[in-house]
Parts: structure tokens; C-alpha cells; sequence
């Protein structure tokens, strides 16, 4: 009776122990990948939500302004003004919380100044106005906080960028958004590791490819630093190789990175798919 009574309390054997270890973790390599697949496409989905929520605010602002564009109120001498007037302020204004400007799969901000660059993200880190020297569309003053109402103090934090063609100050679609055609394929907010891009280049001859740089990868970091080559903010692998593009529409949709130059960025672009394997791999 005590033989049988030890036997049934002795537990596991070394070999049990190693054969119910080695199920978990093939069970764990089976569960992973499918577990990542499920989160990224969930990311890629609340992406979607917030431009779509961006988007509906913009159109609000068209509301009460009678279709007038917005400026360019990045840093025009008032602190004030920049903290209101850029396009995260009049979002802002219009209850677009600050949690709507940023991507799942970048809401970390970046935590040191990358390239000197004054705040850029990366495709896994939002940018920071925390880096910035003067008081700009991002940043109202030195407090050292992220601001969460939107009120001034501090400064702002966010993964997507604005089409900087879309102001008035860039004379491009003039000064009244029913300038705008062809609204499905004009991009407004997107995910970006800057607030906003307006130097893309562009070839006269998209055959060539001979003016539009790419960068050495898709993390984002080229772009820090990088001038007169803002396609480098948008080019990164934030889901998978594309990412999510709020359009003039109202619309939201994923855009593989080869496709974004085949959208309408501003009047006299010359739309083209870019060829398997110009851009880099990841």
C-alpha cells in the first residue's frame, strides 16, 4: 500500500517533464505566428479607424470654413497660432483626440533625436515635438510633457503625416477644397515618420525613374535629416509593405508602398506604379 501510495506522489519524470516542455513549445511556434498575423491585421484595422476619424474631422472644418483650405501654420511667429492653426490643432479643436494621431504599430515616441532631425519617428516609433528648439505646430512651449488635451502645453506626439499640397500656402489646389478632383486618390493623412511631406519627387518621364530617389530601407530613419526627399517619410514597412492613407474622399484604405506614387498628390503629378523591386526589401 505505501509502494503504490509513493508512486502516485513522485510527479513527473525527468523525460515526462522534458516530452510536456517540448508540447508547449511547439504548441507556442504554431500559436505565435498566428497570433502576430491576428495583431497586425487588428492594428491595421484601428490604423484605418483613426484616418477615417481624422478624415471626418477635416470635413467638419470644411463645414464651418466654407470649403477653405487649411495654411500652413507650422511656425508663424505665435505660439499660439501654431498650436491651433497647424492641422493636429484644428483636428484637435474638432474632438479628434490626440489617440486618433497615432498608429498602433508606432505609438512609442521616438526616445532620442534621431540624425539631428528634430523629432522624426520611425516605421515602430511616432515622431515627437519634443525635440523641437521653438515653439511650432507641435510644440507649444518647454514644459517637458505630452499633451493629452490639446490644450496648450508641451507638445504632440503622432505616426501620421498631412499632404501639404492641401494648403493654401502651397497654391497647388488654390484656396477652396471644391478645387479638389479626383478626391478617392488624393491623399490627406497617412501613416508617416514626419507630420507632413510636400517635396516628392517626381519625374517628367515616370519611364526613366530617374528622379525619384529611394531609400537604403523601409525604416524610416533615411528621412530624418533628408531633404527635398519626403517620399522617404511615407516609404516604410508599417503594415507590411504598404501603408494606411486617409484620401480627400473621406475614404481610408491600405496602399502598397510600389502604389503610392500612382495616387493624385497635387495638380501636374504624373501617376505611376514603381517596379517590383526598386524599392528596397524591407
Amino acid at each position: 500500500m505505501k509502494s503504490r501510495r509513493q508512486n502516485r506522489l513522485r510527479g513527473f519524470t525527468l523525460v515526462e517533464l522534458l516530452v510536456v516542455i517540448g508540447i508547449i513549445a511547439l504548441l507556442i511556434g504554431i500559436l505565435m505566428p498566428a497570433l502576430s498575423k491576428a495583431r497586425a491585421s487588428a492594428n491595421k484595422t484601428a490604423c484605418l479607424a483613426n484616418l477615417r476619424s481624422m478624415n471626418q474631422a477635416l470635413a467638419i472644418y470644411f463645414a464651418q470654413n466654407k470649403g477653405h483650405l487649411p495654411y500652413y501654420n507650422w511656425h508663424p511667429g505665435n505660439a499660439d497660432v501654431a498650436w491651433h492653426g497647424y492641422w493636429i490643432g484644428v483636428l484637435g479643436d474638432l474632438r479628434c483626440t490626440p489617440d486618433k494621431v497615432l498608429c498602433p504599430e508606432a505609438k512609442e515616441p521616438m526616445p532620442f533625436n534621431l540624425n539631428a532631425s528634430k523629432g522624426f519617428g520611425t516605421v515602430r516609433n511616432s515622431w515627437s515635438g519634443s525635440f523641437q528648439s521653438t515653439a511650432t505646430g507641435v510644440k507649444y512651449d518647454s514644459q517637458d510633457f505630452m499633451n493629452t488635451t490639446m490644450n496648450p502645453g508641451g507638445y504632440r506626439v503622432g505616426s501620421y503625416g498631412f499632404n501639404r499640397n492641401l494648403t493654401v500656402d502651397s497654391n497647388q489646389f488654390g484656396v477652396n477644397v471644391s478645387k479638389v478632383k479626383q478626391t478617392a486618390d488624393v491623399p490627406v493623412f497617412y501613416d508617416s515618420v514626419w507630420v507632413d511631406n510636400v517635396s516628392m519627387k517626381n519625374p517628367t518621364d515616370p519611364s526613366g525613374f530617374t528622379s525619384a530617389d529611394f531609400p537604403p530601407d523601409l525604416s524610416g530613419s533615411a528621412a530624418a535629416g533628408t531633404s527635398g526627399e519626403d517620399q522617404f517619410r511615407i516609404w516604410i514597412a508599417r503594415h507590411g509593405r504598404a501603408i494606411n492613407m486617409g484620401m480627400a474622399d473621406g475614404s481610408a484604405r491600405t496602399v502598397p508602398l510600389e502604389e503610392t506614387y500612382d495616387l493624385f498628390w497635387k495638380p501636374g503629378w504624373h501617376r505611376y506604379i514603381i517596379p517590383k523591386g526598386n524599392l528596397p526589401n524591407k
